[in-house]
Formats: structure tokens, sequence, C-alpha cells
């Protein structure tokens, strides 16, 4: 199956797949194309890779961040209510001269380019006194912020935050890596926050804690691992990190399923007698390596595993040729790993060269298809767990705090979503951030005739209570009418931030944006349509005039200033209080957003971020978005700047029409991603909607035209957007 090329012939192709552009070059029954690294990672899959726009090449995820703190950083459970700004939070430790803690963080291999040391903590307010750190026995000092930092505003606010140190690469060591910490001033200057041990279990299924954290009260001579704090009574891990500017050790990349003959065609022509050549341009370098394989299908739909080859072994740089017959259908993967984390395999392109037999029986018949709408089903790179809306937890929900009667009226999905978005703004609630359980956050109190009685006094539009708490009994109220949403965390680097919602509308087809804490969402001005946060997060981006740094945050000298600029409509509804002042301050907190990727916590309570909010967000199981003005937060390993990531859509009905070797019959193939998926519901011409269980089946043409519908249908009689099709058919 595999052949070798000739030197010139090599040349040939790797020249051609090293252009920027993808383009066709079609024969009557043959065709090339060439794909560059931008073309092939769109709509495909990428696992702990980059995508590098300048450099045009895929490579292996830089920075590494190395952490054995995240599962449980954050205010802990036990010291609820105990207010972390005062000197005596049990779960930090206040540094004064005499006590040293020390953190041993391991690695497997201490190669870096460069590199930061991260501190989860707090200074004094207008502190003056440094921060003495002391890497593998190489001391390096953090000045007072208002020293040293004059700019970085945002510590000026006493809250726990994140400190940035740049490290002394060469002082890193393989194994186990001591770094020290203290003051010399008997007035207390500096806070470092610790994950207690008793809250691992809270955000990790598997993680421990490794006992790599201890503290000494009289300068360094003894250690204790377990007396920790300012009162000596925890146990856990001091919250330090590094982040390293190298790669990861591995990443995945799988590419969407893609047509050899006519990728985007939705009427795909009966062939016959395919072959294909395909040529990976790959470089792996020494110390590195990639593994790539390929597999091969007639029906676009990989459900029909009967129809698609096994995967099999594809050397790269070469080329990979199959007498496919009639599987015009492929789809690779590849495996990128490195023993050195200064060396990443870089995936450069793909080229396919193609000839087959036209076999169309309805070469004569002028049969052609028009698109109307049709959906589009995309994987997003990091797979997002949906909760079952059968769940009978949400089932209570519905039920205890009589939702039915709060969206009674409402004729349309999205007048129902606003009807429940107003009810969580003003429903009683209480602290619950260990458990995300809107039934133990909502509080039902009866009012006249045994309806909820809700609350609509507040003396601003920002409601009462923790923003965490209101959106995720909106998350839950939502999802209990079959609405699939998600939690997100919002913020920018010198303000703390927010949580809020997205739920996915079928009627608008996108994601849209909501908070229970103001009542609100953000609408196009030309359009009129509900945007998601991304769209928001755009419009910030292009008014902010530099990039973010913490050296010299936006929000706190220019925010009110540039978030003021951007056209935006936001609703107001039937609030008396104005949403425009509390709006316009939320997009000041929008220059960074990441989202859990699960909302299963009915089915599935933890794991879950130990009560962040409460303080600045540290837990690495989210998915952080980052561009060109907001860049990579180095407190986070997975990231991306991909729309795809963020927003693949839901309760698609993806038509793929194929001849048959019959005149006048297409075979229907139907794909779809939908949480709770029941039918597929059909309608042909001005007929009736039917149900369709099959993902595909035939469909005979009448002459003259014809259109054909699909949309799916969940268990919970939720209705997906409609695709529609014209076929014109002349027999």
């Amino acid at each position: 199956m595999l052949k070798n090329l000739s030197f010139i012939s090599f040349i040939s192709i790797f020249l051609l797949i090293l252009s920027t552009q993808a383009e066709e070059i079609n024969n009557t029954n043959s065709k090339g194309i060439k794909y560059d690294a931008y073309k092939i990672q769109k709509n495909a899959r990428l696992i702990n890779l980059d995508f590098n726009s300048s450099k045009k090449n895929i490579s292996l995820d830089n920075p590494q961040l190395i952490e054995d703190d995240a599962p449980a950083i954050g205010l802990p459970q036990k010291f609820w209510g105990i207010d972390y700004r005062t000197a005596a939070a049990p779960w930090q430790e206040s540094l004064r001269k005499g006590i040293v803690i020390k953190k041993i963080l391991i690695l497997k291999d201490p190669r870096a380019w460069s590199g930061q040391l991260l501190f989860f903590g707090e200074e004094q307010p207008h502190n003056i006194i440094p921060l003495h750190i002391s890497i593998n026995g190489y001391e390096i000092i953090r000045l007072a912020s208002e020293i040293g930092y004059p700019y970085a505003t945002e510590y000026n606010i006493q809250l726990n935050r994140w400190y940035y140190v740049n490290l002394p690469i060469g002082a890193l060591k393989k194994g186990a890596n001591e770094i020290l910490m203290w003051t010399d001033s008997d007035s207390l200057s500096w806070k470092i926050c610790i994950s207690i041990n008793e809250d691992y279990k809270i955000g990790s299924l598997t993680r421990k804690p490794p006992n790599r954290s201890m503290k000494s009260m009289d300068g360094g001579k003894t250690w204790s691992d377990s007396k920790l704090g300012v009162d000596n009574s925890v146990d856990g891990e001091y919250d330090v990190r590094f982040s390293l500017k190298r790669y990861v050790t591995k990443g995945k990349y799988v590419s969407p399923v893609m047509d050899i003959v006519a990728d985007s065609s939705v009427l795909k022509r009966n062939i016959s007698s395919l072959e294909s050549k395909l040529y990976l341009a790959i470089d792996a370098p020494k110390a590195t390596n990639a593994n790539a394989m390929v597999r091969f299908g007639s029906s676009p739909l990989l459900s029909d595993s009967t129809d698609w080859t096994p995967w099999e072994h594809a050397d790269i740089n070469s080329i990979v040729a199959e007498d496919l017959g009639t599987k015009r259908y492929f789809q690779w993967k590849a495996e990128l790993t490195t023993d050195n984390p200064l060396v990443s395999p870089l995936i450069k392109g793909l080229h396919i060269s193609s000839k087959w037999k036209d076999d169309s029986p309805n070469s004569t018949a002028g049969v052609i298809a028009d698109v109307i709408h049709n959906g589009k089903v995309i994987t997003p790179s990091y797979a997002f767990t949906y909760e079952n809306l059968n769940n009978p937890k949400l089932l209570e929900l519905r039920k205890t705090f009589q939702l039915d009667k709060i969206v009674a009226g409402a004729k349309t999905e999205f007048q129902k979503m606003m009807k429940i978005l107003n009810w969580a703004y003003r429903i009683p609630i209480k602290p619950s951030p260990y458990d995300w359980n809107a039934n133990k956050m909502a509080v039902f109190k009866e009012g006249p005739n045994g309806s909820p009685l809700l609350q609509n006094d507040y003396k601003g539009r920002r409601r009462d209570g923790f923003c965490a708490i209101s959106n995720t009994i909106l998350q839950g109220a939502l999802m209990s009418f079959g609405y699939q949403v998600r939690y997100i965390n919002i913020n920018s680097e010198s303000v703390s931030g927010h949580e809020v919602t997205e739920v996915w509308s079928n009627e608008f087809n996108k994601w849209i944006y909501m908070d229970a804490t103001r009542d609100s969402y953000y609408f196009d001005l030309k359009t009129g349509l509900p945007m998601n946060l991304l769209e928001i997060h755009n419009k910030l981006a292009e008014e902010v005039p530099e990039i973010e740094t913490w050296q010299k945050p936006f929000a706190l000298t220019m925010g009110s200033k540039v978030v003021h600029k951007i056209k935006i409509g936001m609703r107001q509804g039937e609030d008396p209080q104005s949403i425009i002042p509390d709006g316009y301050h939320v997009m000041e907190l929008m220059g960074y957003f990441r989202i859990m990727l699960r909302n299963n916590f009915y089915s599935q309570p933890y794991p879950i971020p130990v009560a962040q909010g409460y303080t600045m967000w540290g837990w690495n199981g989210y998915l952080n978005h980052y561009d060109a003005k907001f860049p990579k937060r180095v407190e986070f390993q997975r990231q991306s700047d991909r729309f795809m990531d963020f927003y693949s859509p839901l309760n698609q009905s993806q038509v793929f029409l194929s001849e048959t070797d019959k005149q006048g019959e297409l075979k229907v193939d139907i794909n779809t991603f939908t949480p709770g998926f029941k039918t597929f519901l059909v309608r042909v011409d001005d007929g009736k909607w039917t149900e369709e269980k099959k993902d595909s089946w035939i469909w005979n043409l009448n002459a003259g035209m014809n259109e054909i519908e699909t949309r799916v249908e969940t268990a919970q009689k939720i209705l997906g957007p409609i695709s529609s099709i014209i076929v014109t058919y002349n027999p």
C-alpha cells in the first residue's frame, strides 16, 4: 500500500504542501487538493496542540504548567464564612520574620527556554516589603508591587491573586525542586494560600495531595509537613506552580471526515474506481515522533462503522496509495510526542491526488441541489459531558419551584428562557458553593395562591448573593425544560470576575449569554440577535488599545472609557432599575473567559472548583480562551483561541445526499450531535412531519422541484433547527 517517492517527485509535492492556500485543480475525473496548516486545523480536533498562524504549522502546546495544588485551590469548605482577607484566615500562611515555607515541585526534565514561578496569595495594602524566594538555593526577590510594578494596580485591591516571578531557568533540575519563600519583616506583608487536603475530593476524582509542602517557624532549622496555616491547623499544598516556556510531551490531531471527491458539495455524485494518493507533510525531528493513521469509508457517517475500514498506519512524508472503489470519505489522525521539551513535531499540510470514474445515473436529468439551510456538526477539541435532562433532580427542581407556572404564556423558546431568567434573578437563594445542585441553592417561599414568592426590590440592577449561585440555579432551571447550558467564568486582569451562563438556543441556532444576577443578556444592535460571550468579548478586544498584561492591565485605568465605546444592546426587560451602568461594567470583566467542560452536576456532583469566584481562579479543569489582545494565562494548561472549541453547535441535522445507481433516487444521510437524542423528524415537499429513527434512508425524487426538511427531536421534546434542501429533477 505504501510507495516510495523519487527525489524529484518528493520535492514537487513538498512545495505544493507548503502553499498557504488550499486550491483545487480539477480535471474531468481527477482532482488534486493541497491543504496548508490553516486549512487542516479548521474543524479538526487539536488536543494539547497549538496552531501557529505566523509559522503556518501545528505543534505541541506551549507553555507547560507544573502544579499539584489545583484540585483544592479556593476557599476551603470547612472554613466557609471566614473572611479570607483577614490576617487570621486558617488556610493562608502569613509570612513574617522567622517563618519560611517550602514547596517541592517535581520535574522529569528541567529544560525550558524560560519560565515563571506562580504563587497564589495576597499583599497587605500599601506593602513595601519584598518577598524572598529561593529556587534550589538560588535566591531571587519579588519586589512589593507598589515599588516594583506601580502600574499593576490590581494588587492594590485586597484580594487573593496570582503573582508572577521570572524563573532562573538554569537553577532548575531533574527531580525535586525546592522552593523557599520568606520575608525579613516582623510585620505582616505577604500571605500565601493553601489547598487543603480535605478538598482534593471536591476538585478531582483521581488526584491526591502529594505532601510536598512544609513550614518552618524557626527560620528553616526544623520543618513540619502537616501543621500549616496561620494557626498551624491545616495540612495541604501551598499554591505555588511553575509555568515553563516549552512544549508539552504529547498531543493529538484528529481531522473531520473529508470527502476526497467533492468536499463541500451537499449532493454527492455516484462514482466508482476511485484511486487516491495522500501525502501527510509532518516534520518529526530527532527526539520526537509522529504516529499517523488513516481510514476510509463510503458513508459520511462514522456511525456506520461497517462501512469504514479499520485505522491503518500511514508513514509521514510518504504517499499513501489506495484503490478505494466507492470509499470517497476519509479521516486521519496523528499523535505527536517529544522526548525533548525544546523540540516539537510539526504538522504542515496534506496533499490529495485522486481519479475516479463518474457513474452518475442523472448526468442527463439535471439533478441539482440548492441548500436553504444545512446544519453543521463540529466536534470540539475537548469533549463536553452533557447532563441527562431526565435526571430526577431536575424534575424535582421543576416541580418544587412550580416552574411551569413561571413560563406560562410564553409562546416561543426564547420567551420561555426569558421568564426562567427573570425567575432566577428574583428567587431567594442560599449559599451552597460546594454542591452545584439548584435544589439546595434556591429557596421556595409561598406567595398568594401558592405561587412562588419572588423578590423585586433590589436597590440596583445587581441582585443579592454570590453570582455563581443564581447562575447555577438558572442553569438547573433551563435544563429542567430540556435546554442545554454551560457554566462560564469571566475576568479581566485588574478586577475580580463573574460567573455567567450560556444556553443553546434552537430558535437562534447559537449559544447565547445570560446573567441571572442582572436579568440581562446582550444583543446586536444591527440584527437584534442575542449574542454569545465570544461575540461580546470580540467587541471589547477591538476597543482595547494594547495587549493586556498583569504589569499593566486595562480595566482599572481605562476600562470604563473602553467599554462605553462599544455599540451594543442590553436587555432592560420590566426591571425598574436600568441595566446600562451595570451592563457596561460587566463588559470590563470579559477580557478572559473559561468554561467548565461538563454540566452533568446532577448526575455527577464532583469534580467542581472549590468555591472559586470567592477567590480568583486557579482550578485546572477549565478550557480557557485567549487571543492576541488577551494572551494565554500561564496559571492554566488547557487553552484555545479557536471558535469551534467553545461554540460547537448542538441539535443539528446535517444532511448529505448521495446518488445511487438508479436515476432519480438519492440516499439521505443525516449527521447530528444531540444530547438526549430521540428521533429525526422529516418532511418531504408539503407533506407532514414524520419520525425517522434511522440516520440513512432512500428518497425517490419527483419530476420538478423536490424539498426535504429535517430536524431532531430530543427526549424532552425539544426541536432542533430545520435543515432544508431543494432538489430539482428533470427525468
